[in-house]
């Protein structure tokens, strides 16, 4: 297959980073009480413009729990769960694409002294190190990046990136749910629900540093 021009390769990178400077150029007339209204007007495509949203957002690196914060918030504590976790999928997704195509072989990543261990790593154990990496408190942009510079292929990085999204997911869309509940009608009726989140999120902690730990063993 033919590699892409470097003007063609280049040209979705210099639209992204146009976002990225619009995003941060007009960062004080967006704030969390509008967001929610807006996806809310959309009525029954609010969940398909959720998705969209985080696609786009996580080009530019805005973080997968914010998101289902927004989620949980949106769509309820159980409702949120499958829309936090399209999100996670779309947002990772976008972003693989984009390192994918940007790149179509100009770079070599196993040449790379750092990376390239890393990438061979990845590359072997497929979609399982995918879920691996999802579940370290690691930066989303840079794991979708380095794995859209592997070999790996999208089936593997899309099963990965869902069974490793879904604790964060159920965390924080239940935390952000509890929370719309607890600005709404009082701490006083948000303590159950914040107690379950805070539990789910305990949880998530301990998985976490213990697939660290294995990973570094």
């Amino acid at each position: 297959m033919e590699r892409p021009s470097p003007i063609l390769r280049a040209l979705p990178v210099a639209l992204v980073a146009a976002l990225a400077l619009a995003a941060y150029a007009n960062r004080d007339a967006w704030d969390a009480q509008s967001f929610l209204a807006l996806v809310e007007s959309w009525g029954a495509f609010a969940g398909a413009g959720f998705v969209l949203i985080h696609a786009l957002v996580s080009l530019v690196g805005f973080p997968r729990w914010a998101m289902a914060l927004v989620a949980g918030a949106l769509f309820g504590a159980w409702g949120g769960i499958p829309w936090a976790l399209a999100g996670a999928l779309a947002g990772g997704s976008s972003v693989f694409a984009l390192a994918r195509f940007a790149n179509s072989g100009a770079i070599v990543p196993h040449d790379l002294p750092r990376v390239g261990p890393w990438i061979a790593r990845a590359e072997a154990g497929g979609w399982r190190t995918v879920a691996i990496l999802r579940l370290l408190p690691l930066p989303g942009i840079a794991v979708n990046i380095g794995l859209g510079l592997s070999a790996i292929v999208y089936r593997q990085f899309a099963l990965g990136t869902t069974i490793g999204s879904l604790p964060h997911s159920v965390v924080f869309a239940k935390l952000g749910a509890a929370g719309l509940i607890a600005a709404q009608d009082g701490m006083a009726e948000a303590r159950v629900p914040l107690a379950i989140a805070a539990v789910l999120g305990v949880a998530a902690v301990a998985l976490s540093f213990t697939v660290r730990k294995r990973v570094r063993a």
